[in-house]
């Protein structure tokens, strides 16, 4: 959704925001590409594992894109936001792995609650964020904050 918004955007010129829309692109195809892998594979037990390579390299991929083609540019609070929540998603992943692949828990327990509220939550923040552009839970501010002290 916000892929095609940005780029409704680019091609109208309403907003010529690259980062946005080159950060919801490679967001939009590394879910689409990893829900269509799990769908053909739904039997698969390593699913966590292979959720937190996906969102690892997705954030991989952002990073090297926004810091090559945007390195003179100001960071994008959305773009900040994907990347806050990619790399929280895939430590929420591979907690999940060593848990349900590894370690063969079958119980569920507070690391699943969390997990299952987590990463909804995160995936939600993070395309509300490419939409917006707007630092509406205050991260930008508070990196700032700490940066300089």
């Amino acid at each position: 959704m916000a892929t095609l918004l940005h780029l409704f955007f680019y091609i109208l010129k309403v907003q010529k925001n690259l980062q946005l829309l080159l950060a919801s692109t490679l967001l939009f195809i590394s879910y689409f590409v990893s829900d269509f892998i799990i769908v053909s594979d739904s039997y698969n037990t390593a699913i966590h594992g292979i959720f937190a390579l996906f969102d690892l390299f997705t954030l991989l991929a952002i990073f090297l894109a926004t810091y090559t083609f945007f390195k003179d540019e100001k960071l994008e609070v959305g773009v900040l936001y994907t990347m806050i929540g990619l790399a929280i998603n895939t430590v929420m992943f591979f907690f999940m792995y060593i848990d349900t692949y590894i370690y063969e828990n079958v119980t569920r327990w507070l690391l699943w609650y969390l997990y299952s509220y987590l990463v909804i939550s995160i995936d939600f923040i993070m395309v509300a964020s490419l939409l917006v552009n707007k630092d509406w839970l205050f991260l930008s501010f508070l990196l700032k904050k700490i940066k300089n002290n």
